[in-house]
C-alpha cells in the first residue's frame, strides 16, 4: 500500500471510497470490505481518499473526533488498499461537486467504481450527494452504496459514537467501533496524590479529543520503547531489562478521568490517571494506549480521603482481579 499526500493521476483504472474514516468503525470496515472484493473481481486499483483536517473543523464547526489522524492513519494502512491518499482538505474546499467526480475522481483517480456511505456528501459547501453522484458518474463509473450496519437496534456512525464516549458509555462505543475505545498518550508527572493514598498512578497525557468522563475498567499498553528515566529525585532506577519485563502486554487497570474534585478546583483541566494493580514500575516518558472496556461509574466528590481510599478498593474489586 503506497501512502500519498497530494494527489496524483494514476496510470490505470481504479476502484475508490471517499470518507473521512473517523474511529473507524464497523460501518467503515464494511465500505472498505466491499472496496477491495470489488476491486479484486474487476481488477481495479483499490484506492481511498482521506483527508486532514475533518472538513467541519476546517469549515470552522465544532466537533471533538474520536480518533487522532496517526489513529485513523494507522487503521486504513491495515487495511489491503493499493492506494491511500490523505490529503490537505484545504485544496478540495473549495471544489465544486460536478468538477469533484469529473476531474479529480474520473480524471486524476481514473474511478471505474465508487463504494459509498448512505449520508455521503462532496463538492463546496456539501452540495453533492448520491443522486448527484449517479446522475454525474452515469455511464462512466459504476456506483455502490454500502449496506448501513446496524448494532443495538441502531444504525453505526461517527456522530453516535462521539455522543456514546462523551457520555461516558464506552461499552457501546465499543461494540460500534468493534474494537474497545482507546486513547493514545505520554506517562507525565502527577502531584504524587495517588501514592500517598496508597494507589500510585500513571498520569497520561494524551492528544485525544474524546476523553470520557468517569472510572473505567481499562487496559494499559505501553507502545512505546523504553524511556531512561532521570534521578532528579534521588529514587533508585530499575534496570532497563526490568522494566522492559514489567512493560509487555496488556495491563488491566482503573482509570480516572475528571477534575479531581475532591482535591482541587473542580475547574481545572481533566486529569486521565491509570492504577494498575501490583505494578511499581517507573515509566515516565513512556508511550501508551489506553484501551477502554466498560464504565465502572461517574465521577463524585468525597467527604474525605478515608472515603475516597474505601472507594478506590470498590473499584479495583469492579475489575475482577
Amino acid at each position: 500500500m503506497r501512502l500519498r499526500t497530494r494527489l496524483e493521476r494514476l496510470s490505470a483504472p481504479s476502484a475508490v471510497a471517499i470518507g473521512n474514516f473517523d474511529g473507524f468503525h464497523a460501518g467503515h470496515r464494511r465500505i472498505i470490505d466491499t472496496l477491495t472484493a470489488q476491486a479484486r473481481r474487476r481488477r481495479l486499483i483499490a484506492v481511498v481518499l482521506t483527508f486532514h483536517p475533518h472538513p467541519r473543523i476546517f469549515l470552522g464547526q465544532p466537533v471533538r473526533l474520536i480518533s487522532t489522524d496517526a489513529q485513523r492513519l494507522e487503521a486504513l494502512k491495515r487495511q489491503a488498499l493499493d492506494r491511500l491518499f490523505f490529503i490537505d482538505f484545504a485544496a478540495l474546499a473549495h471544489c465544486p461537486a460536478d468538477a469533484f467526480v469529473n476531474d479529480l475522481l474520473l480524471g486524476c483517480l481514473q474511478a471505474r467504481l465508487l463504494v459509498v456511505g448512505g449520508d455521503f456528501r462532496f463538492g463546496c459547501g456539501r452540495q453533492g450527494d448520491l443522486a448527484l453522484l449517479l446522475r454525474t458518474a452515469a455511464g462512466r463509473c459504476a456506483v455502490i452504496r454500502a449496506p448501513d450496519v446496524e448494532i443495538d437496534g441502531q444504525r453505526v456512525a461517527s456522530s453516535l459514537i462521539r455522543r456514546q464516549l462523551a457520555a461516558g458509555d464506552v461499552a457501546a462505543a465499543g461494540r460500534m467501533l468493534e474494537r474497545p475505545y482507546f486513547i493514545d498518550g505520554v506517562v507525565v508527572r502527577g502531584a504524587g496524590r495517588g501514592t500517598e493514598l496508597g494507589f500510585p498512578t500513571m498520569n497520561i497525557a494524551s492528544p485525544n479529543d474524546i476523553l470520557p468522563p468517569g472510572v473505567f475498567h481499562t487496559e494499559l499498553e505501553f507502545s512505546g520503547p523504553p524511556v531512561p528515566r532521570d534521578r532528579d529525585d534521588g529514587e533508585q532506577k530499575a534496570p532497563p531489562a526490568v522494566i522492559a519485563g514489567r512493560c509487555r502486554g496488556r495491563h488491566v487497570s482503573a482509570t480516572f478521568i475528571g477534575r479531581a474534585p475532591a482535591f482541587t478546583d473542580p475547574l481545572r483541566p481533566l486529569r486521565v490517571e491509570t492504577h494498575v494493580p501490583g505494578f511499581r514500575g517507573r515509566v515516565y516518558g513512556r508511550k501508551v494506549r489506553l484501551h477502554f472496556i466498560d464504565r465502572i461509574r461517574e465521577e463524585r466528590k468525597f467527604p474525605g480521603p478515608a472515603e475516597l481510599v474505601a472507594q478506590i478498593r470498590r473499584d479495583i474489586a469492579a475489575l475482577g482481579i
